[in-house]
């Protein structure tokens, strides 16, 4: 089930996505860094929906944060 998207604007964009697992929502945004230079920041909101859900979400923490979180923010350095 993708993303769908909230909001888009040139510089961030939020998306959303709610199943029987979770209700989440991500954003992202390019913020200026001490050095001048622009970096992409996400941030993700997540509700997690009884005991499944719970569950559910700390079986694949490992996978979100090794796999998936690196290649999404790849994915929005690259546009």
């Amino acid at each position: 089930m993708p993303l769908t998207a909230v909001y888009e604007l040139d510089t961030e964009s939020a998306r959303e996505l709610a199943n029987k697992t979770v209700h989440t929502v991500m954003h992202l945004g390019w913020a200026r860094g001490a050095n001048g230079d622009y970096e992409l920041q996400m941030t993700v909101l997540v509700k997690l929906n009884g005991w499944f859900g719970r569950l559910y979400m700390s079986a694949i923490a490992p996978f979100r944060y090794l796999i998936v979180y690196p290649a999404l923010t790849r994915q929005w350095e690259r546009v």
